[in-house]
């Protein structure tokens, strides 16, 4: 099972001394992570870490959010190693990243208001949701929306 066998995973790694922060992810491409709630990992100075694309769920996204994985962030650190969204005709659009900017204000809300921290997917112009659409540094429409978040976000 789930948690059996990330403790396991924990053990073993730590057997072989690394002293990195085990991430533990969920269900569903790492989206899913409602087993901490009756079952959280029995190790100590973990993480858990989400992919809450748009298409996960459908909107509000808010109160999906909190039920399926911003729950754990009230007890437990929590990072969102995966966000971002592709527009329907953007290149690299597929489910479950087509969405638009509403996303990205939904999502950099919430970790602002739920104290998580989280990780723009990705950047390199050949993988999608991209940042950049080449070695120039151009950025997307995901790209220049999160570039003005992050610099909004940095001058509090």
């Amino acid at each position: 099972d789930w948690k059996a066998m990330n403790e396991e995973m924990i053990t073993i790694i730590r057997a072989h001394g690394c002293k990195a922060i085990p991430l533990v992810a969920g269900f569903n491409w790492a989206y899913d992570l409602t087993p901490v709630a009756t079952a959280p990992i029995n190790a100590e100075g973990i993480g858990y870490v989400s992919h809450p694309y748009p298409q996960k769920r459908p909107k509000p996204w808010e109160p999906k959010w909190t039920e399926d994985w911003g729950f754990v962030a009230k007890k437990y650190p929590l990072m969102l190693t995966e966000i971002g969204f592709c527009g329907p005709d953007d290149r690299g659009a597929h489910i479950p990243v087509i969405s638009d900017e509403s996303y990205g204000e939904a999502i950099t809300k919430y970790c602002n208001e739920n104290g998580i921290s989280y990780s723009v997917w990705v950047f390199d112009p050949q993988w999608s949701p991209m940042l950049i659409s080449d070695w120039n540094f151009t950025p997307t429409r995901q790209g220049r929306f999160f570039k003005q978040a992050l610099l909004k976000e940095g001058k509090k």
